[in-house]
């Protein structure tokens, strides 16, 4: 108690409040979370500095996340601007790492590694709740830019709730629909049961509604993981597709089949945007063009859109994208230290001592198997809030197994 009194506001325990309180904010919007955020770092700073209840502890494989720190600061001395290089390194990867490090040490028992979960899920809830209630304004719905009325006429709303576009709720809906399906699995009770299989039902519908092509493949990916680590029966999911496709012929059916058209113009900006990023990285393969500053070395290797002002902000390929702006040596830490998550999960499934500890553990693994196909297509890790969730989730499954 001595200890509770002398770091007052700094107590352990009003840092766990500003951190259920953050995860419960991260999908709501991508600049709110940082009012608790901020204090919540602050104060576990101040508690572990004047040695109160919070130990700083290192996690496993650690290694490669600090170099892709030191890799990324460093880029923001070749970018065009260095200002907003710095600014943005200060506000993306470096509090990636403080809240990683924040969640590993101050969240030690299961109690209140299950008060963090629920932080998630009851913004997951809300996102959803929000996410129908926009969908049902058609009219607002229809006038957004990731609607195309000339290739999908049918096709007139995207849910996208509070995540900015369709694409980045979907990357959101996958990493908890990868961490609710391991605890619906394997959870006993059957009142709790329930009410996840519920919440699950809900996310896969909003999934649906997103529209978007590469989450519904990532999705074949946690399929694949609960397969091949789970029980194999899951395999026959799979039978479904080609039944599907051969007596449904909705909206969903004819934008997946879009994929494979080769009339799409989405996926053709994609192949060229690649091709840039490749002359980005050829160019400058050792510290890369800057962190964040993809935006701003794109006009000068813009080889397929011509018209003035547009603006790219990423290349739409979490890989590229990676060693575009940091360097390879930064990217390829970068990359090692996202599948490390998944290495991470992985032992805690295998191994792990409890129910909670293997669960978030298969959940891990799906996560990190469905980000990394979603990422080929797209640079969802560009998003704060997906970002945030991501890092916070993989901190919570490390921090199972302390």
């Amino acid at each position: 108690m001595g200890k509770v009194s002398e770091n007052g506001l700094c107590s352990k325990q009003h840092i766990l409040y500003l951190l259920y309180a953050t995860l419960f904010l991260l999908p709501l919007n991508p600049f709110l979370f940082y009012v608790t955020l901020l204090p919540a770092v602050m104060a576990w700073l101040y508690n572990w500095r004047k040695k109160g209840e919070v130990a700083l502890a290192l996690p496993p494989l650690w290694q490669p996340g600090a170099v892709f720190l030191v890799c990324s600061f460093l880029s923001a001395f070749v970018s065009k601007d260095m200002a907003f290089s710095f600014m943005n390194w200060a506000l993306q990867p470096l509090m990636y790492a403080l809240v990683y490090l924040l969640i590993y040490t101050t969240v030690s028992t299961e109690k209140e590694k299950e008060k963090a979960l629920y932080a998630f899920l009851a913004g997951a809830v809300v996102t959803v709740v929000y996410g129908f209630f926009q969908y049902a304004n058609a009219a607002d719905m229809e006038a957004q830019s990731w609607v195309d009325p000339e290739r999908f006429p049918l096709l007139r709303r995207r849910m996208y709730s509070t995540l900015e576009n369709p694409n980045l709720f979907g990357a959101y809906l996958l990493m908890i629909i990868s961490i609710l399906t391991a605890f619906t699995l394997r959870e006993r009770a059957v009142k709790k049961k329930t009410v996840f299989a519920v919440i699950l039902l809900s996310l896969l519908l909003c999934l649906a509604l997103t529209y978007s092509r590469g989450a519904w493949v990532s999705l074949a990916a946690i399929v694949l993981g609960l397969t091949l680590f789970y029980d194999k029966r899951f395999g026959l999911l799979f039978l479904l597709v080609p039944v599907v496709l051969t007596f449904y012929h909705g909206q969903v059916v004819e934008r997946f089949l879009s994929l494979f058209s080769g009339e799409d113009t989405s996926v053709d900006l994609r192949f060229a945007l690649w091709e840039s990023t490749m002359a980005m990285i050829e160019e400058h393969p050792l510290l890369g063009v800057g962190w964040g500053a993809y935006f701003l070395a794109y006009p000068d290797y813009n080889f397929f859109i011509q018209e003035e002002g547009v603006l790219i902000f990423h290349a739409h390929n979490m890989y590229l994208n990676m060693l575009a702006e940091v360097g390879i040596p930064g990217g390829m830490a970068f990359l090692l230290a996202f599948f490390a998550q998944g290495i991470l999960c992985w032992r805690n499934y295998r191994h792990g001592n409890d129910s909670f500890t293997k669960s978030m553990g298969l959940g891990g693994v799906l996560m990190v198997m469905a980000l990394s196909v979603i990422s080929m297509g797209d640079h969802v890790l560009f998003s704060r809030s997906v970002s945030f969730c991501f890092w916070s989730l993989s901190a919570l499954c490390a921090s199972c197994r302390k």
